[in-house]
This record gives structure tokens, sequence and C-alpha cells, in this order.
């Protein structure tokens, strides 16, 4: 029996939301991730719709099986979800990617789907790839021996281009010359470096989801964005420059967006508690019944009432992040949240009947030392006596278009000893859960890297592990180049102790 009938017609069935179409011009979107992974990303679900939306276009999903291996020795192609065609059958075949350790998922979903993934093996009577998301905004170069078109920045503006050459192109350079100078557009074969980003206006917004399904990791909730962008400074995160300037929705445009049968709703943003109407639109939607979920939450600013709002949404833990292991640490980010403000909200958290709090952390900043280890262990102590705590724990990856962008990666090593620490002086005190340091290590690779990286990922990508990495990284010739840098608490973000570096090295090239 097929693996569309045994493994997706049942998913499918249980959708609500799912556009059935026939048109001329054929899109494959993919995610080179499971279902239910990709089903939690707005953006892909945005993407979906709008070239359904589109004159002469239909646009069919795929995602990359769950057991690869064993969806291989079936022999069968990549099924669409939506019909079940073949994937690779289209005229566009496009992935949406949001992390950067999904690279060698992008390779093997192009593989499974019948394409050649190099794209210069491909040809005219082969569907053109095109690759969007987050990460091609993050670092769009391993991404260019695979991509004959990369979208960079908000596919709101780029789909109907794209959209319109597919109807009138009548050959692959063609369809270049027809997209190529617009904003966002980056032609690997035609193209040395990333375009000015594209920036949806905001008449195109808010995004807002099109399936819901009990399948999704967020399941049976209705995602909608309250505002793109960020109006915080925090010199380590990209959703300031990645998601252009900061946008906020109207609350009566949010809760428009909201279908009258929809359960659950999640508020999307990257600082909803400086949304001004996040109370607004939370205590509309808890009076109606409806259950919230929220992406983020500023200990800054968090007080009773957004804390009841939430808690009468169905939130039972406080998720709030620290992003810094120390106080100064916190300070060098220009993260804005103090020592006092996470106690604030643990007393909060404790008062309103939150079973705990959960707290983000990143550890190996460049000027981090023990005594920050020492800052976080004490003060992760004294929070546990007001509320149970949570510790998320991630190593620092620095990116692009960042300060940090030329920062080096503390080492696993380094990483692993801290963590150790941590775990030994709060293994009765705090639960904790922590990303590998050696996979941290690939995404810093990946994330900074160039063509290069994404040859190292094409030769492993059937069988990728930790030492595969290594020696496929040796075998390209690649190597550290912001390894030597040395950053200073005493100096910004982006500034290097002076040594005989290149200009990359001093914090230039952001």
């Amino acid at each position: 029996m097929s693996y569309w009938r045994t493994t997706i017609k049942p998913l499918l069935d249980d959708e609500t939301g799912t556009i059935h179409k026939q048109a001329p011009v054929r899109v494959t979107l993919a995610f080179p991730n499971r279902y239910s992974v990709g089903m939690a990303s707005l953006g892909y679900q945005v993407i979906y719709r709008m070239f359904n939306q589109e004159e002469g276009v239909a646009c069919e999903r795929a995602f990359l099986p769950d057991d690869v291996d064993a969806f291989e020795r079936t022999g069968q192609a990549l099924p669409t979800v939506e019909t079940g065609r073949d994937a690779g059958d289209c005229n566009l075949f496009a992935l949406s990617v949001s992390f950067e350790l999904d690279l060698t998922n992008i390779i093997r979903t192009l593989d499974v789907a019948g394409l050649r993934p190099l794209r210069e093996e491909r040809g005219d009577s082969d569907a053109l790839v095109m690759i969007g998301g987050p990460f091609t905004s993050s670092n769009p170069y391993p991404l260019t021996p695979f991509a004959d078109i990369i979208v960079i920045g908000d596919g709101e503006q780029i789909v109907p281009v794209i959209s319109e050459a597919l109807r009138e192109a009548t050959s692959r350079e063609d369809f270049y010359d027809l997209i190529d100078g617009m904003p966002g557009i980056f032609l690997p074969a035609r193209h040395a470096h990333e375009p000015k980003w594209a920036t949806a206006p905001k008449e195109l917004l808010p995004a807002y989801s099109q399936i819901v399904t009990p399948h999704s990791e967020l399941s049976n909730m209705f995602l909608v964005e309250a505002q793109r962008g960020c109006p915080r400074p925090c010199t380590f995160c990209l959703a300031r420059t990645m998601y252009g300037p900061n946008r906020n929705n109207q609350a009566q445009e949010l809760l428009d967006t909201i279908p009258d049968w929809v359960e659950k709703v999640g508020l999307v943003g990257a600082a909803l508690s400086d949304f001004p109407h996040t109370k607004f639109v939370g205590r509309t939607l808890t009076d109606r019944g409806i259950k919230l979920g929220v992406s983020s939450i500023r200990a800054d600013t968090v007080d009773a009432e957004l804390a009841e709002i939430l808690k009468a949404g169905g939130l039972r833990t406080f998720t709030v992040a620290s992003d810094a292991p120390s106080e100064r640490l916190r300070r060098w980010l220009k993260k804005g949240i103090t020592t006092e403000d996470l106690t604030k909200t643990a007393h909060i958290s404790r008062d309103l009947g939150f079973k705990g709090v959960k707290v983000y952390m990143m550890i190996g900043l460049g000027p981090e030392n023990d005594d920050d280890i020492t800052e976080l262990i004490e003060f992760t102590k004294d929070l546990a006596k007001i509320n149970r705590i949570a510790l998320g724990i991630s190593p620092f990856v620095p990116k692009r278009h960042t300060p940090h962008f030329a920062d080096p990666f503390a080492g696993v090593q380094t990483i692993e000893k801290r963590m150790k620490r941590i775990q030994k002086e709060l293994r009765t005190t705090a639960e904790l859960r922590n990303v590998s340091a050696k996979w941290a290590w690939v995404e810093s690779v990946i994330a900074r890297g160039g063509p290069e990286v994404g040859m190292a990922a094409y030769q492993i990508y059937r069988n990728e592990s930790i030492g595969a990495w290594k020696k496929a990284l040796e075998e390209v010739g690649w190597s550290d180049e912001f390894e030597a840098n040395t950053p200073s608490i005493g100096l910004p973000p982006g500034q290097y102790e002076s040594k005989d570096v290149s200009a990359h090295a001093q914090g230039l090239a952001i």
C-alpha cells in the first residue's frame, strides 16, 4: 500500500483549512522536516495560502518522512499531502527552512523528491528549486550549491513576483530575467552577494494560519502574528534585523482573522509583552473561552494583569528569557532584563498559582567566565525558593547580521565543562534542559559558512554525524576564521581586543 494512503491521508483527513486546487502552474511547497514541525511554522502556512491565491497557480505541500531510510526502501516517490502526486513533478519546488541544522535535510528532501540536489546538475526540464525562510535571511551562502532561487526577507512581497514569472517564463533563463533585481531575490547562478531584503508592506499583514491540525507540535492551535520585527536592541538576536522595522498590527485586525470555530490561539511576535494590544486581545479571547498561547514574554514587562490573562488562557508554566548567565553579560548584550525583573516574575508566577517558571539561557558568550556561571547557579537557587524553576540552556551561536558575527564559538569542551558544573550544582534545585554543545558547533559553522559548508553537507547528508561533519569540513578546506578573536566585556559587542586580525575579525562585516 502507498505511503500516501497509509501515512499522509490520515493526517490530511484531520486537517481544517486545507486548500485543494488544480491549475496549470504546479508548486510543491516542502518543509525539510517531519509534518508536525512544518505545520507549526506560521511562515510556511502563509506561503502555502499565498501561492494558492495566485491565478493559474496551485500549491501542494510535502514533508520529509519521519524515517527517511525506511521510506526510500519502499521505492516510492515523495508524495504531496493534498493529492499524493509526486512532489518533484512540478514547475517550482520550494522549501521553507527555519533552522540551520536542517541543511542536510534540505538536500535529503530534494533527493527523495527525485530532484538532483546540485543546481549545476539540473536543466530546463527539471523543476526550479527555491529556498526561503529564516535560514536564508540569516545566511544564504551554504544554500547556493542547491537553490536556483534564494528568497531573503518577507515572502509576502515575493510570492506574487515568483508566480507572475512562472506564468510567463518560457525557459529557466527567461525566468531569471523576469525576477532578477527584485528585492529579496538571490540567484546563485548570477549573483555573488545577497540582495536588499524584501520587506512586506503593512497592508499584507498580519500573518495567520491556513490549516489547523491536531498533529502539529502546536496541536490544534491557530497562529496569528501580533507584530513583525522587534523594537528591542538585543545584540545577539536576528529578529530586529531579519524581520525589518517593527510593525504592530491593530487589535481588531488580529481578532478578525480568527475563525469562530477556533479553540486555541497562539499569538506570535518577538516581544509580545511590548505589543500594545496583548492584554486586550488576550482578554477578549479568554472571555470567549479560547485557550491562549504566546511565543515570548519579557520579564521586564510582566505584571500581574498580563499573567492573569495568560493563566486564564490555559498557561500553566511561565516562560521568560534571561539569555545570559549574569547581570553584566545581560548588559553587554543590551538585553534590558535585570535580576530584579526575573525575581519579580517568579513572585508573580507563585502568587497566581503557576506551576513554575522556565528561564531560557545561553552560555558560552565571549567574555563569559566562571564568575558568571557562579552567579547563574546562585541566582537559580534563589529563584527556586520562590517557585519551581526549569532552565533551558543553549550554547551561544554567533550569527551573521548581528554585531556578534565575528565572535568566536566558545568551544565544545568549554561549554560541556560549564554545563557539567551547572548540572552538578543544580541537580536538586532546578529542572535542566540543555542543547548539545557539539551540534551547536555545527550550527555555528553553518550560520557563518559559505558554499563550501553546503558542499560538506552534501557529502554527508545520508549519514550525518559530528564525526562526519568534521571530516567533510576538513576535506572541503573549511577553517574557523573567527577562532582567535577575543571579545571583551569592556568593549561593545562586535569590537575585539587589538590583535593581528582581519577586517572580518574586527567586527566590521555585520
